[in-house]
């Protein structure tokens, strides 16, 4: 392992945008553990957070970021648009403070900026090189979060970042905690595991080898599970599932589904053999009727979630619903800091949907589905794919309120999108 950090850091000496985004990786990955495990003060804490917030604009810096040739022009006429109009609904009259409206236009640009920043010039981020050290690193989230799920709620692995209570683990899946590994909640794992899903299809995409490839993606669904998260879990399996439909050539993957085979038929006789030493089975058959359980009566809430989003805009009465109140007048951490807007008094918000129409109306919401399309005509790759990516980033996990999420889904986007590009000019 040593080896394999070694070589793949001493190819990245002159890939100087390379480093970087694996000191962001790091930080996003890594800062999390500082918050819980590393400062006790609810201020510094909330500073590490804030650096996380602004991660998204040091792609700025990163070489030819703001030049853009004539070929490039349209790519700039919309980012410029896109802030634009954001900004117009940051300085809306009816929001709270200025200081909203200045968090609220960070976080709609956490995604889209450094995502169109890449597909400007996709060959400059060879995003490839780093995915020795992506795959150690997913490893060891899992196992952390495994250590964790065996342990009880109030052990010191368990702890949340300082916020409020004791500071300690109160959620379950069945009889075990629900794991955050070094993240300072469960949601930042959760959105870990989403990054892990697009690894693992890059993965199965470039033909990796078997006895890496194959506990690679058990362990994926291993690690969903013990997140307790329905829908970190079905986004494994259907993300997975339609990237192989879509995106993989069965007949010219013979050798490698035959290899896969013989890994695992020979792994599970070896471990019976064995007699699991390592608890192999066991923890996954304990992981696997804890989210059963959890599941259990669960379906109606589960598709409830789903739909729920597209029933209350459906049935959403809320006077402002054309430019709504202001950006970040639903964002938790500027209402922390700056209070409550008086003109959101009485109504709820838990989607997404319904947060992007509170803050910015329906033009945010059309201007959102605009710049989905817009963007997937950039990237390489089966449409029906990216299509269900953009179904489950609407009703599954959120890219504008979780920095976390779309941190790593921008990643995991643009490693797919490098990784056919190379496949389509017969470099991979």
């Amino acid at each position: 392992m040593f080896k394999v950090i070694r070589e793949t850091w001493d190819g990245l000496k002159n890939e100087k945008s390379l480093r970087i985004i694996l000191y962001l990786f790091l930080f996003t990955t890594l800062s999390g553990a500082i918050r819980k495990w590393g400062v006790d003060s609810k201020i510094l804490s909330n500073a590490i957070l804030g650096v996380q917030l602004i991660i998204p604009f040091c792609f700025l810096f990163f070489k030819n970021a703001l030049q853009f040739n004539y070929d490039q022009r349209n790519i700039f006429v919309v980012i410029l648009t896109y802030i634009f109009i954001l900004f117009l609904l940051a300085v809306n009259p009816l929001g709270a403070t200025f200081g909203h409206g200045i968090l609220g236009l960070v976080v709609h640009l956490g995604f889209w900026l450094p995502m169109f920043i890449y597909v400007k010039n996709p060959d400059a981020f060879k995003l490839e090189k780093l995915i020795p050290l992506l795959i150690i690193l997913c490893f060891a989230q899992v196992v952390l979060g495994s250590i964790q799920s065996t342990l009880p709620n109030d052990a010191f692995l368990n702890r949340y970042a300082v916020t409020e209570g004791d500071g300690f683990a109160d959620a379950l899946v069945g009889d075990a905690v629900r794991v955050s590994g070094t993240f300072s909640y469960i949601s930042g794992y959760c959105s870990f595991m989403l990054f892990y899903t697009l690894l693992a299809c890059v993965l199965i995409k470039i033909r990796y080898q078997p006895f890496i490839l194959i506990p690679f993606l058990a362990i994926g669904y291993y690690g969903c599970l013990i997140s307790g998260s329905r829908g970190t879990t079905y986004s494994y399996l259907i993300i997975l599932g339609m990237y192989v439909i879509t995106s993989v050539n069965i007949k010219a993957n013979a050798k490698l589904i035959g290899g896969a085979l013989l890994v695992v038929i020979l792994s599970g006789f070896l471990n019976f053999i064995l007699q699991d030493p390592l608890n192999i089975y066991a923890k996954f058959t304990k992981s696997s009727n804890n989210f059963e359980e959890r599941t259990e009566g669960a379906s109606d809430n589960t598709r409830g979630r789903v739909l729920g989003a597209v029933y209350e805009l459906i049935d959403l009465e809320f006077e402002h619903d054309i430019i709504g109140v202001g950006l970040g007048s639903t964002y938790q951490g500027a209402n922390a800091i700056f209070g409550n807007n008086p003109n959101l008094k009485g109504e709820s918000f838990e989607t997404e949907f319904k947060r992007v129409v509170l803050e910015g109306g329906y033009v945010l919401l059309i201007l959102r589905f605009i710049m989905f399309f817009y963007l997937i005509q950039f990237l390489k790759g089966s449409f029906f794919f990216k299509i269900t990516l953009i179904i489950l980033s609407l009703f599954v996990f959120t890219i504008v309120y979780n920095t976390y999420n779309a941190f790593f889904f921008m990643l995991g986007i643009a490693l797919i999108d490098r990784i056919s590009r190379l496949e389509s000019t017969k470099n991979l």
